[in-house]
């Protein structure tokens, strides 16, 4: 087995002082070892490996990262060869319900009470309360755009769905692509496109139908969810409403989707994408001057959708140091060394705000605070081969050919008959 027989663990605290004196004399090659796996690169993985050098520091040990970005895919490999990290970072909270109910992770230690005492919203469920802790909060549904474009045309930020799609035909008028949006991510490519789905979804349908959805009472097929992939077909397959059109969104890398905003002239005005893309904004902008965003509008100008995602910590192994590591990333001091660097929102309400380093993480943080229908993202809880699989590839062929009969097809045939949600 690659876990040891379940045992009693003790805390951070204890661990580090019964270790104090073995670790002043350890060098880079005897301190005990934590392997983490997970979807932080460049800069991200930079930042990630400043919010746990407080821990490495207290007890002496060296917590080992290996990033990738192919995510769902690469840890599923990993563990058909038995490869396990001690921890990973999730992004898809349905791969932690998953491995948890085939008995691959390691419940979350006694010193962790009922379960992760996080603020998540509308995540819960058995394996997720028992095996993982929320380390850090996106919200999706933001539009990033450039001010001072918009009030050199007079463009003003629109606050309902009709607006906003008046708002789109008024800058194809113009002679300027609406929408900046690509969707390639290695074996990933085709999530940008479920996110348009959700937020649409969400939108134009409400909670319960969305709750729906996502554990699958209510299928692709339906009159709703089709509805959906019209909607965006508007945005997607429209007359000059995408800068370089499908084969730029097909094959250009999602972090590169807004780099034709930069140019002078813009030749795209808008960019829907999670607080996340902020890495990957001009250095020489400043935020609330020259780059903003706003929450993609709802159909009313009194109600504000947001869809927010996250990644979850959940171990594959038992070992006290690694219990110690999991105690650490759930709570709120994990993410300060990240939020100060900028990139980081915290799940925690007691977060304390001060270590935020960037505007943009605070306005973020309020967006979600206020939002009037919170939602997680909806792939990331459907069953994995759905969610991150062909979910994203029936996106990738939806752009291709605006087939809906295709994509809701394809789906719905791959739906597990039971499933890991019914209860």
């Amino acid at each position: 087995m690659h876990r040891r027989p379940a045992r009693r663990i003790v805390c951070l605290g204890i661990v580090a002082s019964l270790l104090a004196a073995a670790c002043t004399s350890a060098t880079p090659d005897t301190r005990t070892v934590i392997e983490v796996f997970g979807p932080y690169r460049g800069e991200e993985a930079v930042k990630f490996a400043a919010s746990f050098a407080p821990f490495e520091e207290e007890t002496g040990y060296d917590v080992r990262y290996v990033g990738t970005g192919s995510f769902a895919t690469d840890i599923q490999t990993r563990v058909t060869e038995a490869e396990y990290p001690d921890v990973a970072i999730f992004p898809q909270p349905a791969l932690i319900t998953d491995f948890a109910a085939r008995g691959l992770l390691s419940p979350l230690p006694e010193f962790f009470g009922d379960g992760d005492q996080s603020d998540r919203k509308d995540l819960g469920g058995e394996f997720l309360d028992r095996h993982a802790v929320w380390f850090r909060g996106s919200a999706k549904s933001l539009v990033w755009y450039l001010p001072p474009g918009f009030e050199a045309n007079g463009y003003k930020v629109p606050t309902t769905w009709d607006e906003l799609m008046a708002l789109s035909d008024t800058m194809s008028q113009d002679g300027v692509a609406p929408w900046c949006l690509s969707i390639e991510s290695f074996a990933s490519t085709g999530w940008v496109g479920t996110d348009w789905i959700e937020d649409i979804v969400l939108r134009e349908q409400g909670e319960t139908l969305y709750d729906q959805w996502i554990v699958g009472d209510t299928r692709f097929d339906s009159a709703e969810i089709r509805h959906a992939f019209s909607t965006f077909g508007t945005i997607v397959h429209g007359n000059r409403t995408i800068v370089g059109g499908t084969n730029r969104v097909l094959n250009t890398p999602w972090q590169d989707a807004a780099l034709p905003m930069f140019e002078d002239p813009s030749r795209c005005m808008m960019h829907r994408q999670a607080s996340f893309w902020s890495s990957n904004i001009p250095p020489d902008l400043t935020f609330g001057e020259d780059i903003d965003f706003f929450v993609l509008p709802g159909l009313t100008a009194d109600v504000t959708p947001v869809l927010v995602s996250g990644e979850l910590a959940a171990a594959f192994n038992d070992r006290p140091e690694v219990a110690s590591f999991m105690e650490f990333l759930g709570t709120p001091a994990a993410g300060e060394g990240w939020a100060e660097l900028g990139g980081f929102v915290s799940p925690h309400s007691d977060f304390d705000t001060s270590h935020y380093g960037s505007e943009i993480d605070r306005k973020v943080g309020q967006v979600i605070e206020d939002a009037t229908r919170l939602r997680f993202d909806g792939s990331d809880l459907m069953p994995p081969v759905v969610g991150t699989g062909t979910f994203w590839q029936a996106m990738r062929e939806y752009i291709r050919s605006g087939d809906i009969d295709a994509a809701a097809t394809l789906v719905d045939d791959s739906w597990p008959r039971v499933t890991l949600y019914e209860s």
